[in-house]
């Protein structure tokens, strides 16, 4: 009878141990698949966060900013601190930046008001305006970020400092949300 109980024991114990070993494989599987899925979750809501980011950051670039100007309001007899604030103001057509105040299109007629009156300026900084009105006129703006940090430094800017060159697409918007879908087209048929 001994024998039977002891028996009786190790089969109850075997039992036990492997339902028991069985349910707690099972349970580490689901838990592995409970993590798997979250993973592929957390990946599916970091790629939608990315592009919402993404999405917000150009917004953010071609926003209507306000203080919009259609003239330069420059002329001969202004000074070099309102020629350069008109020049800062033109580059936000072009540029990234984590702020802009103001905006004057950067057109040919704007650029070319604006070498004119530095032309015939007695100027301190004259040179190096010539220099940044020239390569406009030439339609090279590859370099427009270090222009409106120039601007931005003389200024003594604390905030909004140019951190790249928007692309065609977002200048195109920028516009558009600055001054306008007509001002847009016509820019676009002088082309």
């Amino acid at each position: 009878m001994r024998k039977t109980l002891i028996w009786t024991a190790i089969v109850l114990v075997v039992l036990f141990g492997g339902k028991y070993g069985y349910q707690k494989i099972k349970d580490n599987k689901i838990h592995t698949e409970n993590k798997q899925a979250a993973a592929v979750q957390d990946t599916a809501t970091d790629k939608t966060n990315n592009q919402k980011k993404a999405k917000a950051k150009e917004k953010e670039q071609t926003a209507k900013i306000g203080g919009v100007q259609y003239e330069i309001e420059i002329g001969a007899d202004s000074t070099q601190d309102a020629v350069i604030d008109v020049m800062h103001k033109m580059t936000h057509q072009k540029v990234k930046a984590k702020e802009k105040w103001g905006a004057v299109p950067m057109i040919p007629d704007t650029i070319q008001q604006v070498y004119e009156i530095v032309s015939k300026s007695h100027f301190d900084k004259k040179e190096d305006l010539l220099a940044i009105l020239e390569k406009w006129q030439k339609g090279q703006f590859d370099e427009v970020d270090q222009d409106h940090n120039y601007f931005w430094r003389y200024q003594d800017g604390t905030i909004g400092k140019a951190n790249g060159i928007l692309s065609k697409e977002e200048e195109q918007k920028f516009m558009a949300n600055n001054f306008g879908e007509d001002f847009v087209k016509e820019v676009s048929s002088r082309e």
